[in-house]
């Protein structure tokens, strides 16, 4: 009798979310040659940090209107054992725009000698810290990167925290300072954080908090913030510039490995999704900064769009491309922007308003588990950190797929059908559970799966 594999299949799709079901894998002594998806665990590439969200005060602020039991399950929908398990937090370095307002931690041009006398994160136990310390105990592996979106006003030249502006060279190594004393706060507060971005999009002049940075003022910040990281006894935290879009992510990181002392001191590049696809560009800069360093999607949203069921499939889809496309590119890992916002999509201080994956309906008191969560999931609840993404090749780019190994020797590979059609494949490997087996498997039209083995 031929020996034969289980594999499991995770399926959503018009008619089901996440629906389990077993397909048989059996040994055959000739490999088909047409219709393949076909993985290659001994073939591997970039390690995983992590998948996750944004905990912004906006989001902070929502969870505190929810009454105990939707909290409860808020926690475990992301972060839980049987939720997304989303092991990688984005924080923001004082205020954002999806903060209740703008706000420093120092507010006014610290005094010759006084040091950073009136420093405090205070405002951040309001909301922020809350939501933080709740992720942490339902995940306690939970890794955290925090971004500033402006220095305070007095220390840029434009006297605001918005509408972009720049970073006195003055106050270099006041702001190095004050970032450093915010992670050791932080530390205090019992918040581990691991790695830190110089800037959120530091080409962008927004009606929110933003600062201006080309290359040589972020390379020169660069070497402020570290020595500023060491004194604090903050030596191990990752530094990664710039974190803005992919169609110029390349040309940054040129900048960067073109100085020697730049590049020693960089640790990874982030990058957002706002400009379009650019999986070449994110590729590109993977060759380039080599395997050492990392290379973070840090955020990514779209449009509100006031409830619409009839855009959460697009956005849902447009989740999926993104994630598929960069980690087939080389990123470490995937920070999904707020992780929760209310009906409203938001609160945000300067009207920005945007969908979310969770949203809390503050007038109903519904918790709305919406369809990109669980495509996200397809990825966050079955590659876990330190997977290894693995070759994988399929007969049409019509299913968009990528795979990977995870440390416990298991393998997942997503697959993505966007078109109207059943796209019929069949799976098999190279090496594993596998080789020399094949499983008959199918896509249905709009489908994300996965499938572990």
């Amino acid at each position: 009798m031929a020996k034969r594999t289980i594999i499991k299949r995770f399926l959503t799709d018009q008619s089901g979310v996440g629906v389990e079901s077993q397909v048989e894998a059996q040994r055959s002594r000739r490999e088909p040659e047409m219709g393949l998806v076909k993985a290659y665990p001994d073939v591997r590439f970039q390690r995983i940090v992590g998948f996750g969200a944004a905990l912004t005060e906006a989001s902070g602020y929502v969870f505190a209107q929810m009454p105990d039991d939707k909290k409860i399950r808020f926690a475990e929908l992301c972060f839980g054992e049987q939720g997304n398990r989303y092991s990688l937090a984005r924080l923001s370095i004082q205020s954002c725009d999806f903060s209740l307002g703008p706000r420093a931690y120092l507010k006014r041009k610290p005094k010759p000698g006084m040091g950073l006398a009136g420093f405090s994160i205070d405002e951040d136990n309001r909301y922020v810290i809350p939501l933080a310390k709740v992720a942490q105990a339902a995940n306690p592996s939970l890794a955290f990167l925090a971004s500033p979106w402006s220095p305070p006003a007095w220390a840029k030249t434009n006297r605001s925290m918005k509408r972009g502006g720049r970073l006195k060279r003055e106050h270099y190594g006041t702001w190095a300072q004050m970032i450093a004393k915010a992670l050791s706060e932080y530390e205090r507060a019992g918040i581990h954080i691991g790695r830190i971005t110089m800037q959120n999009e530091p080409q962008a002049v927004q009606t929110w908090e933003s600062c201006l940075f080309d290359a040589d003022e972020e390379r020169a910040f660069l070497q402020h913030l570290k020595p500023a990281l060491r004194a604090a006894g903050l030596g191990h935290v990752k530094v990664l510039a710039w974190d803005h879009n992919k169609e110029r992510l390349l040309d940054r990181a040129c900048a960067f490995m073109a100085d020697p002392a730049s590049a020693r001191d960089l640790d990874g590049m982030a990058f957002h999704w706002y400009s379009g696809d650019h999986f070449e560009a994110v590729r590109a800069t993977r060759e380039l900064i080599g395997p050492n360093r990392e290379l973070i999607f840090t955020e990514g949203c779209d449009s509100f769009s006031a409830g619409d069921p009839s855009r959460e499939l697009p956005h849902a889809e447009h989740y999926a491309h993104e994630v598929i496309g960069d980690l087939e590119a080389g990123a470490n890992g995937i920070i999904d922007w707020n992780i929760l916002l209310d009906h409203h999509g938001g609160p945000n201080h300067v009207g920005n308003y945007c969908d979310a994956p969770l949203m809390y309906d503050t007038s109903r008191g519904t918790l709305q588990v919406r369809l990109p969560f669980h495509y996200l999931g397809h990825f966050s609840r079955h590659i876990a950190p330190g997977a290894q993404r693995i070759l994988n090749t399929a007969h049409t780019t019509a299913l968009e797929t990528t795979a990977f190994r995870n440390a416990d020797g298991s393998c997942a590979l997503v697959a993505l059908n966007r078109t109207d059609r059943l796209i019929r494949f069949t799976l098999t490997a190279g090496s594993g559970a596998l080789a020399k087996s094949v499983a008959p498997l199918d896509a249905p039209p709009h489908s994300i799966q996965t499938i572990v083995w």
